[in-house]
C-alpha cells in the first residue's frame, strides 16, 4: 500500500472505530439514563434529565466528527 492510499483510508477507519466504540457507548448510556429518568425516584429525575441532555449533545458532536472524518 502506498503512503497516499494509507493516508486516505485512515479517516474512514478512525470514523468506524469511533462509531463502533465511543458512539455506541454514549447511546447506551443515554438509553440507561432515560430509563432511570422514567422509573427512578421523582427527586432524581431532574438531574437525570440534565445528564441525558448532556449525553445527547455529546452524541451529536461525535456524529458530526464521524461525518467529517468520512468526508476527509
Amino acid at each position: 500500500m502506498t503512503q497516499s492510499a494509507a493516508t486516505i483510508a485512515e479517516p474512514s477507519i478512525l470514523s468506524d472505530e469511533i462509531r463502533d466504540g465511543l458512539l455506541q457507548d454514549l447511546v447506551a448510556v443515554s438509553l440507561m439514563l432515560r430509563h432511570l429518568e422514567q422509573t427512578g425516584p421523582v427527586e432524581t429525575r431532574g438531574r437525570l434529565a440534565t445528564a441525558t441532555a448532556a449525553i445527547q449533545q455529546d452524541i451529536e458532536v461525535v456524529r458530526g466528527l464521524i461525518d467529517r472524518l468520512r468526508a476527509a
